[in-house]
């Protein structure tokens, strides 16, 4: 799954739920910023089976992610 930048707002959130037996990428999409919430990590994150993520907008091109399963 890509999160896009320039789609969502500043306050859009959204989550994601994986339903599946394995670990899917969330990947950063092209000019977004995708910063792991309480640590310094940006990029790609990978989110275990059966994981629960939520994504926050901060701006059109910095987005939040937390979750459980989140790496």
């Amino acid at each position: 799954m890509e999160v896009p930048a320039n789609v969502f707002s500043a306050g859009d959130a959204f989550s994601i739920y994986n339903n599946s037996a394995a670990a899917v990428t969330v990947t950063q999409g092209a000019s977004l910023t995708l910063r792991q919430a309480g640590t310094t990590n940006t990029g790609n994150r990978t989110l275990a089976a059966r994981g629960l993520a939520t994504i926050w907008f901060n701006s059109t091109t910095e987005a939040i992610i937390s979750g459980a399963g989140l790496s």
